[in-house]
């Protein structure tokens, strides 16, 4: 997001399932879109094997019907959005994944993953967060919003303000990751018109002891340059100590997105690191997973 796009990576993805998170992915997606001025795709996986090879019906007419309610929930949440839409007999993860060769960013519903225990590594959610070749927008459902609202279910349609209600919420770190983060939560910011709250937490008091005495400092110098491009952010600093994933996951009671990096300080040893997959989890709101390599603007941008 932060840098230009290759030919035909303008459009945004979303998973469309007859699912009360799947719609909430479709009026996000379709908001997000929006907002960035991207066209919208609406992928449907039949995944279909019929019983019965010699007798057994398509099911096409029934995954129409639900593309085009699923055009008809765009219509209402973003008018005049640039639509297109794809039927796939891939399996979901498959389909979605392909899809995440040529688009900007993968909306997906959350699928309920807060009803599980623990994080169901084969859930669609995360199967695309894990292995998507752009960063992934997992939407939620059943969560209330921050002004204390629950959110809408089904079709029902939101406003563009009630879709972004909160601030948008970015963990960093110091690495790679945290920075490609900290630039699509800028970015982000900037096209929602929402407040940015950057936190960086240090896990234990051991921890905070070896920090630098100027983390404050380092935090706001790492911040200048996207300060300097998106001057209209406004932006909060909050250094604290505790987890990194549970400060998050605390702050997105209140926050419209939360935002972290894919894989953290070990980006070559798993999919998704322990704070993405924690926050993927157990966030309460929206939650991007981030990959875009993105490097930081210069002066001038």
């Amino acid at each position: 997001m932060s840098q230009p796009l290759l030919p035909g990576h303008e459009r945004i993805v979303v998973g469309v399932y007859d699912s009360d998170s799947s719609w909430a992915a479709v009026r996000l997606a379709a908001h997000e879109a929006a907002a960035q001025h991207r066209p919208l795709r609406l992928l449907h996986a039949l995944n279909w094997i019929p019983d019965d090879l010699s007798t057994a019906e398509e099911p096409v007419p029934d995954a129409q019907q639900l593309m085009d309610r699923a055009v008809q929930v765009v219509a209402q949440a973003a008018p005049g959005l640039a639509v297109t839409t794809e039927l796939s007999e891939n399996a979901p993860a498959t389909a979605l994944l392909r899809e995440s060769r040529m688009a900007s960013l993968v909306v997906i519903g959350d699928g309920d993953l807060a009803r599980w225990t623990c994080l169901p590594l084969d859930a669609l959610a995360v199967q695309v967060a894990a292995r998507a070749d752009c960063s992934v927008l997992v939407a939620r459902c059943g969560a209330e919003s921050a002004s204390g609202t629950p959110a809408a279910s089904n079709t029902e349609t939101t406003s563009a303000a009630g879709a972004y209600d909160g601030p948008v919420v970015v963990g960093v770190d110091g690495s790679a990751g945290s920075e490609r983060a900290l630039g699509f939560a800028f970015d982000t910011a900037a096209a929602r018109r929402s407040e940015l709250i950057v936190v960086r937490a240090w896990e234990s008091e051991l921890s905070w002891a070896d920090a630098s005495p100027d983390t404050g400092g380092e935090l706001t110098d790492t911040l200048a340059p996207w300060q300097e491009k998106h001057p209209d952010v406004p932006v909060r600093q909050q250094v604290v100590t505790g987890s990194p994933a549970q400060v998050i996951i605390d702050r997105s009671v209140h926050a419209g997105l939360v935002v972290v990096g894919a894989r953290g300080d070990h980006p070559l040893r798993v999919p998704l690191g322990a704070v993405s997959q924690a926050v993927l989890h157990h966030a309460r709101c929206p939650t991007a997973i981030v990959r875009e390599c993105a490097p930081p603007p210069t002066a001038g941008d």
